[in-house]
């Protein structure tokens, strides 16, 4: 799945540029600098790393920041990247290859996750955690539960949602609720496709990448659909937030690890990816409700977005441009 839309899903709950943090003074030369994104992982990683490895530790708030960084004169030995990311860092020859037998829990591995990370024989990027898009609602303002992709029909939500403004997400979900992979190839069922968007855009009050959560908070809009990156926390802050999983799947967002181009495989690059996978580091990130790990059993339910072929990429195209031209609802 690779989608441009984790570009900024995070704006709304990190603030500020970060924060150094961790270096230790007996050995400061040897510590392990990692930057990640802020509100990624439980503060207790870090804790438990220290114990081993002297650890410099730099807090970004948006993944492009993170991405930039890998063509700095000085960029870290590890630092987070989006999947979404992941192409372009390859392209421009901005990452050092890997390899899996790096990783000691490799061979336990979903394969779908393999399949995915091998691009072209090689490993570039590590994962750490992954989710899904999501729907959230107020359940202060609404007299019913939603519980499905379907529940995006009601009539009573009509300009009552906000939205991340990513199109493939939402014709995943038109394909989801017509009971088609979100890879489907061309030929598509069109105006079946076309007649799902129009009810959603219809019922669309707002969309953006940066700003979809505020109108909810504020109560200007009843549901968002949105990651569960974002709206997760959200919903631990503001108990009158109720996130919802829907049964039907999604598409895939993930975040991971990447070594910036001219960085050593040193040991203790080795260790914080191994460490990254060690089943009380997924434990952790999951119980506190920062994702899941890439071994949770719930990634049977979900799907990565795979390149399209010339075919399905030119009709995706028309469709956007369909979509984007859709008149604003009063």
């Amino acid at each position: 799945m690779v989608r441009q839309r984790s570009w900024s899903r995070r704006a709304m709950l990190a603030a500020g540029i970060g924060m150094l943090a961790g270096c230790t003074a007996r050995n400061p030369a040897s510590a392990l600098r990692i930057e990640v994104l802020k509100n990624s992982l439980p503060p207790l990683w870090w804790r438990r790393f220290r114990r081993f490895h002297a650890l410099e530790l730099q807090m970004r708030p948006q993944l492009p920041d993170l991405y930039h960084r890998l063509a700095q004169p000085r960029p870290p030995n590890v630092l987070t990247l989006g999947l979404a990311w992941l192409a372009s860092a390859r392209k421009h020859q901005r990452l050092t290859p890997l390899q899996p037998d790096l990783l000691t829990r490799w061979g336990e591995l979903p394969p779908q996750w393999q399949e995915v990370l091998q691009a072209e024989g090689q490993l570039w990027w590590v994962p750490y955690r992954w989710g899904t898009t999501v729907l959230a609602y107020r359940r202060d303002k609404l007299d019913w539960q939603p519980q499905s992709w379907d529940d995006l029909d009601r009539p009573a939500l009509r300009q009552r949602v906000s939205a991340i403004a990513q199109f493939r997400e939402l014709l995943a979900i038109s394909f989801i609720r017509l009971g088609l992979s979100i890879n489907t190839p061309f030929p598509w069922p069109m105006a079946d496709l076309k007649a799902q968007m129009q009810t959603l855009h219809r019922h669309i009050r707002l969309y953006s990448d940066q700003h979809y959560i505020q109108p909810l908070v504020l109560g200007d809009v009843v549901m968002a659909v949105g990651w569960s990156s974002d709206l997760l926390p959200v919903a631990q802050r503001y108990p009158q937030i109720q996130v919802v999983v829907p049964p039907g799947g999604g598409a895939i967002w993930a975040d991971g690890w990447v070594v910036p181009a001219g960085q050593s495989l040193a040991q203790p690059v080795k260790d914080w990816l191994n460490f990254s996978w060690e089943p009380a580091q997924c434990e952790s990130l999951t119980a506190q409700g920062f994702a899941w790990s890439p071994f949770a059993p719930q990634l049977k339910q979900y799907e990565f977005f795979r390149p399209m072929d010339a075919a399905t990429e030119s009709a995706y195209r028309s469709l956007r441009q369909w979509w984007v031209t859709l008149p604003p609802i009063g």
